[in-house]
């Protein structure tokens, strides 16, 4: 029997450890396990984000989810985690000054130092608060997911998706969007197989789309 609970603060480095499981090549795992607990973090650190996740009999995370309800038009969730964990992204690459040269790292860099430069900048100009501006495509996205590699195909992927559709509902959001990459033919079939579509396709990665149904 499987339980699915919000996370919490002292649910982030079981969380991490999970999806440092689930993806051992990606970039954020090569940074390091705090860098992990960082991004995984952020979700908790806003009412427009959430976090979820999967346990089994023994209390041991087996499955993770993550959304984000962008506030304004040019609200990301790339850049914000970028911002939230980047001492941490920054400590990894110095103790690993290996990554500096990995592939994926360095397709990091234009997001990088974009969010340096918004940082510096934003010391020298006040914007306008979040809430003056303007959305232009209310939506939920789904920005991180993942299964153990032990315990996929036993239904933990349609309970994470489940939950998510839940998420979206209780914020009276029928849009719901995610990306995933192409090479990943597994998860694009599972998104099918739930009704996703792909209303786009990039170089490397296609966008998938859902809307549901709100109910009065």
């Amino acid at each position: 029997m499987y339980s699915l609970l919000q996370s919490r603060h002292s649910d982030m480095a079981c969380i991490a450890a999970c999806h440092r499981l689930c993806f051992q090549d990606s970039p954020s795992t090569k940074i390091g396990f705090a860098y992990c607990c960082k991004t995984m973090e952020w979700f908790l650190a806003g009412s427009n984000r959430f976090l979820f996740h999967v346990v089994d009999e023994q209390n041991k995370v087996i499955g993770y989810c993550g959304g984000f309800c962008p506030e304004y038009t040019g609200d990301g969730s790339a850049s914000g985690i970028m911002q939230y964990a980047m001492s941490e992204a920054v400590k990894g690459v110095i103790k690993n000054p290996w990554l500096i040269f990995n592939k994926e790292v360095m397709a990091m860099y234009p997001l990088i130092f974009k969010n340096i430069y918004s940082k510096i900048l934003s010391r020298k100009k006040k914007y306008p608060a979040a809430e003056n501006k303007t959305v232009s495509d209310t939506r939920v996205g789904l920005v991180v997911i993942g299964v153990h590699p032990a315990f996929r195909g036993e239904g933990v992927f349609e309970m994470l998706m489940g939950q998510f559709e839940k998420e979206a509902v209780q914020r009276r959001i029928s849009k719901m969007i995610l990306s995933v990459k192409k090479e990943n033919t597994r998860a694009v079939n599972a998104y099918k197989k739930l009704r996703w579509q792909v209303v786009k396709e990039h170089e490397s990665s296609f966008e998938m789309i859902k809307y549901i149904t709100l109910h009065d």
